[in-house]
């Protein structure tokens, strides 16, 4: 791989000689064939395309199994496995890369743009080791990387891994995103390496975690209380790795970021709620009271916070204390909700009150 790697360097070196002496000699007419030579040097040198042994080997890679997804340096192993064995190789560089960004966290994230910037500065004056840092970038300090490589591709207009990043980045549902820039830099890596495909940037978000609602499903059908209370726990870990996955990226906007950090403080009240029900179906009731302290202390920081937190907070408390037939609980969270109604008018859930007042106290109102 080392000799593959300097044989394209070489190549690329000899078609800018080529270039400027035609240009200085007025040869202009061999312009186009210096262009074609250079392709050809792209897709031989293996700029493109991994040759078929390593592609080979890369698929492998990419086709283990993630049997727990938070667990970054076990999803990442093959990756990094290959790049020991081939540390000169773009491809596995790249492939290593996007393994961190597909698995990692902030942590992560912060070792991987450490490596490759002194991996740079192992490599003074070598493009390829340039373009793997400002690539590292990409997703994280986005803009800084965009300008990097478009200075770069001014020292080395032909190194067709940048054009190719940047078509990416360009292209991508993300908030940089720029039809025009896309389409020049496509056309510019294409000419370089026709027929090769981009990748789409940025990749979807981590799904979000089906095991809360399998969990109320299996309440519902009177499951075995440990095994949902195990299966809640999951979810919620697997729902805060996701929001960690989500927020050290600037694909996402800030107010994403919001709406994502909204998301999990309602699953954390969605697995208090669902395990207070599971302790108390168990024979548990001190365990379910412990939750509802918990909840009744998280309960005021969420006045504050925009949107129907706090009166959802209130509502489940309400709902939970008239389950246990703590009757006194709930019509203090009752009032509570009627108090707040009066700084924040709202017909409709003045009705839902209403409703609830009436479901909870019937016969006694």
């Amino acid at each position: 791989m080392r000799n593959s790697a300097r044989a394209h360097f070489s190549r690329r070196d000899a078609f800018l000689a080529l270039r400027g002496k035609c240009a200085r000699t007025g040869f202009r007419a061999l312009l186009p064939l210096a262009v074609s030579l250079c392709s050809v040097c792209h897709a031989q040198s293996g700029v493109c395309r991994a040759a078929p042994q390593l592609a080979a080997e890369l698929q492998k890679a990419a086709a283990t199994p993630v049997t727990n997804p938070v667990a970054t340096e076990q999803n990442v192993a093959p990756f990094l496995e290959l790049r020991e064995r081939y540390p000169e190789s773009l491809f596995v560089h790249e492939a290593y890369q996007d393994a961190i960004h597909r698995h990692g966290i902030e942590g992560h994230l912060r070792e991987l743009e450490d490596q490759y910037l002194a991996l740079e500065a192992q490599h003074p004056g070598d493009s390829m080791y340039r373009y793997l840092h400002l690539r590292a970038l990409v997703g994280r300090g986005t803009p800084a990387a965009i300008q990097g490589l478009r200075e770069m591709l001014q020292e080395f207009p032909e190194f067709a891994p940048a054009h190719r990043i940047l078509a990416e980045v360009y292209g991508g549902a993300s908030p940089y995103r720029n039809a025009d820039a896309e389409k020049a830099e496509r056309a510019k890596f294409l000419a370089f390496c026709p027929g090769e495909a981009l990748a789409a940037r940025p990749a979807p978000p981590p799904e979000r975690s089906p095991l809360f609602e399998q969990a109320e499903k299996l309440l519902a059908a009177n499951g075995d209380p440990d095994r949902i209370i195990r299966m809640t726990g999951q979810a919620l870990e697997d729902e805060e790795w996701r929001s960690q996955r989500i927020r050290p990226f600037d694909w996402y906007t800030a107010e994403y970021k919001r709406e994502v950090l909204q998301e999990m403080r309602a699953r954390y009240w969605q697995t208090w709620s669902i395990q207070v029900r599971c302790h108390r179906k168990a024979g548990s009731p001190e365990k379910a009271a412990e939750l509802l302290e918990l909840m009744e202390q998280s309960a005021p920081a969420l006045r504050k916070q925009p949107g129907p937190a706090y009166w959802n907070a209130l509502d489940m408390l309400a709902r939970l204390y008239a389950e246990g037939n703590q009757i006194g609980q709930a019509v203090q969270k009752l009032n509570q909700m009627r108090q707040y109604l009066e700084d924040h008018p709202d017909p409709q859930r003045a009705q839902a009150l209403q409703q609830l007042r009436n479901a909870i106290l019937g016969e006694r109102i």
